[in-house]
């Protein structure tokens, strides 16, 4: 798994750099794209696709497996060791979701240099909410 994460997490650097994005944004989509392709290797089966898009104002990270399993948000508790990636992909994205009969994860980060709408905070330990 390592190795396939790595790989992604190089290959959209390397390509948000071509694209001048700046620090902040480009960073938050390494961080979605790890999160992303490590839920396809860990719950999904078959190739591993990632695809990114962008314009002026937003980056699309769509991560694709063959699985029909949609990806699922989870409560993680302090003790579990995994279940918070898609947490911090809500945290990090303007929209996130599940399309094309839940092979394709996606997240929508803005490019712009300003934060986005949304980020975590946490209301009580057992409610964190974006």
């Amino acid at each position: 798994m390592d190795v396939h994460v790595a790989q992604a997490r190089r290959t959209t650097a390397t390509v948000l750099k071509q694209w001048s994005l700046p620090d902040a944004p480009a960073e938050d989509a390494r961080l979605v794209v790890s999160e992303l392709v490590s839920n396809a290797i860990i719950h999904g089966s078959g190739d591993v696709r990632l695809r990114l898009q962008h314009d002026d104002h937003e980056l699309r990270i769509r991560v694709t497996d063959d699985s029909t399993a949609p990806a699922r948000r989870r409560r993680a508790s302090a003790a579990d060791l995994g279940g918070r990636g898609l947490h911090l992909v809500a945290c990090l994205s303007l929209r996130w979701g599940v399309a094309d009969g839940g092979r394709t994860t996606y997240a929508v980060i803005p490019t712009l240099t300003e934060a986005p709408p949304c980020r975590c905070t946490t209301q009580s330990s057992t409610d964190p909410t974006c």
